[in-house]
């Protein structure tokens, strides 16, 4: 537990300090954003603060490995890995939108034990480790111990998604489409801030049918500690299968029974 703790410790600061790098560049006219084969937005920003991260996991845990969005994976010896996303959200970023975020994982043999979600532009921040909750921390306050909501039936939930445009058919889209019609509240509040939303009980549940590894490493150990559910949207505990949905457990299994694919 002293190893996590240290660990959790660096996780914060070194997810902090990042996100406070990509801050010169945000609402600045000198922003360039180039284009990714998908179609996403990278800048200048995404890579300093990846590389950031990169040189500050190899002087403190030389052993250990990462994986990033922005470079290729450094290999590590420790049964460690950290996963990294600088700028989670780079779309609000290079339209001076506050609601992107530094997210920053480290698995243990495969399995996220610490996660952190940092938002520069709202200088708010949750982050958790197995087993020792999950905290908010916010605008110099904290840290509050972050639970989900009690909500515990669709009608009336709110339930965010990033965008329609990661909606890979018409059925995911149509399966989308029918929360509101079983009563619920959708909105768009997306990428990491969505997260950081469900954690401290200001949304109940997220969809996102659309993401990599980065996307999600640091959400198990918040979502969990804070009293939550995750899985993929066929209902897998899956990290890897491209999709997943979070909520705070009491309509964990509605949402997944509106998206998976065999009732869509």
């Amino acid at each position: 537990m002293k190893d996590v703790s240290e660990r959790l410790a660096f996780a914060i600061e070194t997810a902090r300090q990042a996100g406070r790098a990509t801050m010169p560049w945000f609402q600045s006219k000198d922003l360039i954003a180039d284009g990714k084969p998908d179609g996403s937005p990278v800048t200048h920003a995404d890579r300093e603060a990846e590389r950031l991260v990169r040189d500050l996991v190899a002087s403190t845990y030389p052993q250990d490995g990462v994986i990033g969005e922005e470079f290729p994976a450094t290999e590590g010896t420790s049964g460690r890995t950290w996963i990294v996303d600088p700028i989670d959200g780079t779309m609000s970023f290079v339209h001076g939108v506050p609601l992107f975020g530094t997210m920053l994982a480290c698995m243990h043999e495969g399995e996220p034990e610490i996660g952190v979600i940092y938002l520069p532009g709202l200088d708010e921040w949750v982050a958790a480790e197995i087993g020792a909750g999950c905290w908010w921390y916010r605008q110099g306050r904290g840290p509050e111990r972050a639970r989900v909501s009690t909500q515990s039936e669709l009608r009336g939930s709110m339930i965010l998604t990033t965008s329609m445009e990661y909606y890979r058919d018409e059925a995911q889209k149509k399966a989308w489409a029918k929360f509101v019609g079983l009563g619920a509240h959708t909105r768009g509040w997306s990428d990491c801030y969505a997260f950081v939303l469900l954690a401290t009980g200001r949304a109940d549940a997220v969809v996102e049918p659309g993401v990599k590894l980065w996307d999600i490493a640091a959400v198990p150990p918040i979502v969990n500690e804070s009293g939550g559910a995750w899985t993929d949207i066929e209902g897998n505990h899956d990290l890897h299968a491209g999709s997943i949905i979070a909520s705070n457990g009491h309509i964990h299994g509605a949402v997944v029974e509106v998206m998976r694919s065999d009732n869509r």
